[in-house]
């Protein structure tokens, strides 16, 4: 069953009860900002450091609290690493929802418009760094695993439903195949060899030529 934009920003940003920010218990507007607060500094660590660089002593400092206060929002590692990944996943959606990319009514500029927004965040280098560094936990933790799954279910679902828009007449199978090798076009101009590899030229707009024939626009 697929998930609307909101409803994924929504699952991102709340948890199982009504006083959970992130998965994390905040009953009052005061913890509610510090978890924030906290968040936000975590994925500024993520963008400059890696995720090596997020270790509770070192947020501490950071965010000028106690490691025990730390501590009293995020009682593992496991448990901060997931909320860091929960806040940046729902950043990045909350920009896209907000270009529009998704609601513009006409087809081909919708589509347009999602590639442009998904090449522009994977070559912009912070974006860059913040997305290896959530690949990086999804790799290791399940938490994190579990929501950025669930954000990459949705970007294939999103395309899917391009797809099939362009070509009502496709196989379902035929349809999901081509979103998933559009997907992969578009991670090319993410951060696969590093920051000290620059894309040759004429990537972006051979990905929109290809991304283009495959959707059948």
């Amino acid at each position: 069953m697929s998930i609307s934009l909101d409803a994924l920003i929504d699952q991102l940003t709340t948890g199982a009860t009504a006083s959970e920010i992130y998965g994390v218990a905040a009953p009052s507007n005061r913890s509610r900002a510090t978890v924030v607060k906290v968040l936000d500094e975590a994925v500024e660590v993520l963008a400059t450091e890696g995720v090596s660089g997020l270790s509770f002593r070192a947020l501490a400092r950071r965010c000028d609290m106690r490691l025990s206060n730390l501590q009293y929002y995020f009682a593992t590692q496991d448990a901060l690493l997931t909320a860091v990944t929960r806040h940046a996943l729902a950043s990045r959606l909350e920009e896209l929802r907000d270009r529009g990319a998704l609601t513009l009514p006409d087809l081909r500029e919708r589509f347009r418009a999602y590639l442009d927004f998904r090449m522009d965040r994977g070559a912009a280098p912070r974006a860059q760094a913040i997305t290896t560094g959530l690949k990086d936990l999804a790799q290791r933790l399940d938490g994190p695993a579990e929501h950025f799954a669930a954000t990459c279910r949705f970007h294939i679902r999103s395309l899917a439903d391009m797809v099939m828009a362009f070509s009502p007449d496709t196989p379902p199978e035929t349809v999901t195949h081509k979103a998933i090798m559009i997907a992969g076009l578009i991670d090319a101009v993410g951060p696969l060899c590093g920051k000290s590899y620059t894309p040759p030229e004429g990537l972006r707009a051979a990905i929109l030529t290809q991304a283009s024939e495959i959707a059948g626009v």
